[in-house]
């Protein structure tokens, strides 16, 4: 489904349950397993929220929102290190509500949610020292045995 279709249908019915593609928003929501109720945005966006947006190539992607800027906002993977700045409103096309997780649904208002979404933003500093910076050093150290 292009992301016309996706715009089309939230703005005709106000919502769609989609199963993401990738590992990007693991631990949270696991392909082919899990899926997601996005919904019309009524209200300001902020930060923890889960939003569909258009990348510039085309590509929707769904990610979180890790910080509110005046014009912007940055977001990150729940599983990556690398944030993407300056997404602007007029790309974002749906907040997330909750996750089908199987059979359960965990809405984006339950207390654990909220905690999983505050420490899953916070710890991005850490996965980054836990997975960037040692695969630095494998480059570095593998550049070394090839000049030798």
């Amino acid at each position: 489904m292009n992301n016309i279709s996706y715009k089309k249908i939230i703005e005709e019915k106000g919502s769609i349950i989609i199963n993401p593609v990738g590992t990007s928003m693991l631990p949270l929501i696991r392909q082919d397993i899990d899926t997601v109720l996005l919904s019309k945005i009524t209200t300001p966006l902020k930060k923890y929220d889960v939003v569909l947006f258009d990348r510039p190539d085309g590509k929707h992607v769904l990610h979180r929102i890790i910080r509110v800027r005046k014009n912007s906002f940055d977001i990150c993977g729940d599983n990556q290190v690398r944030v993407e700045h300056g997404v602007t409103r007029d790309m974002i096309i749906a907040r997330m509500e909750g996750v089908y997780r199987e059979e359960d649904f965990l809405p984006v208002t339950d207390p654990k949610y909220i905690e999983y979404s505050i420490k899953r933003v916070r710890s991005r500093k850490w996965r980054f020292i836990k997975w960037v910076i040692p695969a630095v050093f494998r480059k570095i150290f593998k550049k070394k045995k090839r000049a030798n």
